[in-house]
Protein backbone atom coordinates (compact mmCIF):
# COMPACT_ATOMS: atom_id res chain seq x y z
CA UNK A 1 0.00 0.00 0.00
CA UNK A 2 1.18 3.13 -1.00
CA UNK A 3 0.99 6.88 0.70
CA UNK A 4 -2.04 7.49 -1.85
CA UNK A 5 -4.02 5.56 0.63
CA UNK A 6 -4.01 8.11 2.65
CA UNK A 7 -6.12 10.31 0.14
CA UNK A 8 -9.76 10.07 0.97
CA UNK A 9 -11.60 7.77 -1.56
CA UNK A 10 -8.04 6.45 -2.67
CA UNK A 11 -9.29 2.90 -2.58
CA UNK A 12 -6.95 0.01 -4.33
CA UNK A 13 -8.44 0.18 -7.77
CA UNK A 14 -7.65 4.30 -7.96
CA UNK A 15 -4.37 3.90 -6.47
CA UNK A 16 -3.45 1.35 -9.06
CA UNK A 17 -4.71 3.41 -11.79
CA UNK A 18 -2.98 6.69 -10.35
CA UNK A 19 0.46 4.36 -9.84
CA UNK A 20 -0.06 3.12 -13.48
CA UNK A 21 -0.21 6.56 -14.83
CA UNK A 22 2.93 7.54 -13.42
CA UNK A 23 1.38 9.32 -9.65
CA UNK A 24 3.43 7.66 -6.81
CA UNK A 25 3.45 10.08 -4.15
CA UNK A 26 0.40 13.12 -2.61
CA UNK A 27 3.52 15.29 -4.04
CA UNK A 28 3.28 14.04 -7.58
CA UNK A 29 -0.65 14.75 -7.67
CA UNK A 30 0.05 18.39 -6.41
CA UNK A 31 -0.91 20.83 -9.23
CA UNK A 32 -3.13 18.33 -11.08
CA UNK A 33 -6.44 18.94 -11.99
CA UNK A 34 -9.53 16.50 -12.07
CA UNK A 35 -10.13 16.80 -15.12
CA UNK A 36 -6.32 15.72 -16.25
CA UNK A 37 -6.32 13.02 -13.95
CA UNK A 38 -9.81 11.61 -14.81
CA UNK A 39 -8.73 12.52 -19.43
CA UNK A 40 -5.64 10.26 -18.06
CA UNK A 41 -7.38 7.29 -16.67
CA UNK A 42 -9.95 7.38 -19.65
CA UNK A 43 -7.05 6.83 -21.76
CA UNK A 44 -4.71 4.17 -19.51
CA UNK A 45 -8.04 2.11 -19.82
CA UNK A 46 -9.00 2.83 -23.76
CA UNK A 47 -12.52 3.98 -22.41
CA UNK A 48 -14.61 6.38 -21.28
CA UNK A 49 -15.23 5.64 -17.81
CA UNK A 50 -17.65 6.15 -15.39
CA UNK A 51 -18.36 10.45 -14.73
CA UNK A 52 -18.05 9.14 -10.77
CA UNK A 53 -14.50 8.88 -11.25
CA UNK A 54 -14.47 12.72 -12.12
CA UNK A 55 -15.94 13.54 -8.87
CA UNK A 56 -13.71 11.35 -7.12
CA UNK A 57 -10.60 13.25 -8.88
CA UNK A 58 -12.25 16.27 -8.12
CA UNK A 59 -12.04 15.46 -4.40
CA UNK A 60 -8.24 14.50 -4.47
CA UNK A 61 -7.57 17.53 -6.40
CA UNK A 62 -8.99 19.35 -3.53
CA UNK A 63 -7.29 17.48 -0.66
CA UNK A 64 -3.41 17.53 -2.32
CA UNK A 65 -3.85 21.28 -3.69
CA UNK A 66 -5.59 22.75 -0.13
CA UNK A 67 -3.34 23.75 3.04
CA UNK A 68 -5.67 22.48 5.10
CA UNK A 69 -8.70 20.48 3.49
CA UNK A 70 -11.50 20.08 5.12
CA UNK A 71 -11.92 16.39 5.81
CA UNK A 72 -15.87 17.05 5.87
CA UNK A 73 -15.69 17.91 2.18
CA UNK A 74 -13.31 15.36 0.81
CA UNK A 75 -16.24 13.10 -0.15
CA UNK A 76 -16.66 12.11 -3.48
CA UNK A 77 -20.61 13.00 -3.58
CA UNK A 78 -19.24 16.72 -2.61
CA UNK A 79 -17.53 17.24 -5.61
CA UNK A 80 -20.23 16.05 -8.31
CA UNK A 81 -21.52 18.78 -10.82
CA UNK A 82 -24.14 20.05 -9.24
CA UNK A 83 -21.78 21.49 -6.79
CA UNK A 84 -19.03 22.50 -8.76
CA UNK A 85 -20.63 24.13 -11.69
CA UNK A 86 -21.77 27.93 -10.52
CA UNK A 87 -24.81 28.48 -8.57
CA UNK A 88 -26.71 31.10 -10.15
CA UNK A 89 -25.27 33.74 -8.85
CA UNK A 90 -22.06 32.34 -9.89
CA UNK A 91 -20.51 31.25 -6.49
CA UNK A 92 -19.03 27.68 -6.26
CA UNK A 93 -20.19 25.76 -3.63
CA UNK A 94 -17.70 23.36 -3.50
CA UNK A 95 -15.47 26.42 -2.58
CA UNK A 96 -17.32 27.77 -0.10
CA UNK A 97 -16.60 27.45 3.51
CA UNK A 98 -20.44 26.84 4.67
CA UNK A 99 -20.56 23.60 2.34
CA UNK A 100 -21.78 20.87 2.98
CA UNK A 101 -22.10 21.48 7.28
CA UNK A 102 -23.93 24.73 7.02
CA UNK A 103 -25.19 24.77 3.55
CA UNK A 104 -25.92 21.99 1.49
CA UNK A 105 -25.61 23.91 -1.96
CA UNK A 106 -28.23 26.69 -3.64
CA UNK A 107 -29.69 24.31 -6.00
CA UNK A 108 -30.46 21.41 -3.16
CA UNK A 109 -31.60 23.88 -0.71
CA UNK A 110 -33.89 25.87 -3.96
CA UNK A 111 -32.19 29.66 -2.78
CA UNK A 112 -33.25 28.90 1.11
CA UNK A 113 -29.51 29.93 2.06
CA UNK A 114 -28.68 30.81 5.55
CA UNK A 115 -28.07 34.90 5.30
CA UNK A 116 -31.47 35.13 4.65
CA UNK A 117 -31.52 35.54 8.23
CA UNK A 118 -30.07 38.53 8.06
CA UNK A 119 -31.69 39.94 4.79
CA UNK A 120 -35.18 38.50 5.10
CA UNK A 121 -37.39 36.65 3.14
CA UNK A 122 -37.98 33.46 1.73
CA UNK A 123 -35.51 33.06 -0.96
CA UNK A 124 -32.25 34.42 -2.03
CA UNK A 125 -33.45 37.25 -4.71
CA UNK A 126 -30.85 36.69 -7.35
CA UNK A 127 -31.91 32.62 -7.30
CA UNK A 128 -35.37 33.41 -7.36
CA UNK A 129 -35.01 35.71 -10.24
CA UNK A 130 -32.96 33.45 -12.37
CA UNK A 131 -33.96 30.03 -11.82
CA UNK A 132 -37.54 30.43 -10.67
CA UNK A 133 -38.78 33.77 -12.80
CA UNK A 134 -36.67 32.88 -15.98
CA UNK A 135 -35.75 29.21 -15.46
CA UNK A 136 -32.11 29.96 -16.56
CA UNK A 137 -29.47 27.82 -14.91
CA UNK A 138 -27.20 31.00 -13.89
CA UNK A 139 -26.82 35.03 -14.50
CA UNK A 140 -24.36 34.58 -16.34
CA UNK A 141 -26.59 36.31 -20.02
CA UNK A 142 -28.71 38.48 -18.04
CA UNK A 143 -28.55 41.99 -19.38
CA UNK A 144 -28.48 43.32 -15.72
CA UNK A 145 -25.39 41.49 -14.53
CA UNK A 146 -25.13 42.30 -11.92
CA UNK A 147 -28.08 43.61 -10.43
CA UNK A 148 -29.64 44.98 -6.99
CA UNK A 149 -30.42 41.69 -6.45
CA UNK A 150 -27.14 40.87 -5.93
CA UNK A 151 -26.63 41.86 -2.17
CA UNK A 152 -24.07 42.41 0.19
CA UNK A 153 -23.57 39.38 2.57
CA UNK A 154 -23.38 41.00 5.52
CA UNK A 155 -21.53 38.51 7.54
CA UNK A 156 -18.52 39.03 5.71
CA UNK A 157 -16.24 42.80 5.39
CA UNK A 158 -16.77 44.93 2.84
CA UNK A 159 -13.59 44.12 0.60
CA UNK A 160 -15.17 40.61 0.79
CA UNK A 161 -17.66 40.98 -0.25
CA UNK A 162 -16.54 43.03 -3.42
CA UNK A 163 -13.83 40.46 -4.03
CA UNK A 164 -16.45 37.19 -4.32
CA UNK A 165 -18.89 39.50 -6.50
CA UNK A 166 -15.87 40.08 -8.92
CA UNK A 167 -15.10 36.38 -9.04
CA UNK A 168 -18.82 35.73 -9.11
CA UNK A 169 -19.70 37.45 -12.12
CA UNK A 170 -15.73 36.54 -13.75
CA UNK A 171 -17.50 33.03 -13.26
CA UNK A 172 -20.37 32.98 -15.10
CA UNK A 173 -19.71 35.42 -17.81
CA UNK A 174 -17.15 32.58 -18.68
CA UNK A 175 -19.99 30.00 -19.18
Amino acid sequence: MSELRQIPNVGKATEKDLIAMGYTTIESLKGKTAEQLYKEECALRGEIIDRCQLYLYRAVEYFVNSENPDLSKCSWWFWKDEFVAPSPCGAICAECGLFPKTCEGCRKIKGKVYWLQYTGGDVCKVYDCCVNQKGQANCGKCDCLPCERFTKDPTISDEQNNANLKKMIETIKKI
